[in-house]
């Protein structure tokens, strides 16, 4: 489904509906009205998430419009930029997108705690998914794994020239998804989150493989 939102071309794939569901359905089983809405927000939550990229990277420049397409498992915001942006932009416009979700969730918290809206059984879910998609995926993004939010922010804090920052940030994501993964297993009984961590490191290990070697000094007489 392709359609313009807030200026910006933005795609949904059936495969993105279609893994919010399965999510949905691990939350609330049979209950069909929780799982529609839980689609449902999540969509929005995601949208505001990438939107939040997306005016940051337009803030800077951008050579035509960003486009956000939803696929598979996740977002995403494509852009390209004037002119070759400094670790401090780059970082700015990875933070914009969780920034956008922390701010929403927070909205989403103060009318809860406002009281003005009755609280039902299914308000409360409702409630519930809103915080579950903004803090709690906003607070994911944020973790130091390449291709997360968090990923890209540590690769431009990380020292050297960039393709030295892209290994060791490589190595940094396959380390914390190896212990985050156990510790989500185990502690919270996560299943689905190690899966995505398990692929996330197996993508980082691909990379390093495919990165050039860093040539070593020569001798000379």
């Amino acid at each position: 489904m392709n359609v313009r939102l807030l200026g910006f071309p933005v795609n949904i794939e059936g495969s993105f509906l279609i893994t919010l569901g399965f999510l949905g359905f691990l939350s609330f089983e049979n209950q069909i009205d929780r799982i529609v809405a839980f689609v449902a927000i999540a969509v929005i939550a995601v949208l505001i998430h990438e939107f939040g990229h997306a005016f940051a990277a337009k803030s800077q420049g951008t050579v035509g419009t960003p486009t956000i397409s939803l696929a598979g498992m996740a977002g995403l915001t494509r852009y390209r930029l004037e002119k070759a942006p400094t670790r401090a932009k780059s970082i700015f416009i990875s933070f914009a997108g969780p920034l956008t979700g922390i701010v929403l969730g927070a909205i989403i918290l103060g009318v809860r705690q406002a009281g003005v809206i009755e609280e039902t059984v299914f308000i409360r879910d409702l409630f519930r998914i809103g915080l579950f998609t903004t803090f709690g995926w906003s607070a994911f993004n944020l973790v130091p794994i390449v291709p997360l939010d968090g990923g890209h922010i540590m690769t431009d804090i990380l020292p050297g020239d960039r393709l030295e920052r892209r290994r060791r940030a490589a190595w940094v994501s396959i380390a914390v998804a190896a212990i985050l993964a156990p510790i989500l297993w185990f502690t919270l009984g996560l299943l689905f989150a190690p899966i995505i961590l398990a692929g996330m490191a197996f993508q980082n290990y691909s990379s390093l493989k495919n990165l050039p070697a860093v040539p070593h000094p020569t001798a000379t007489q």
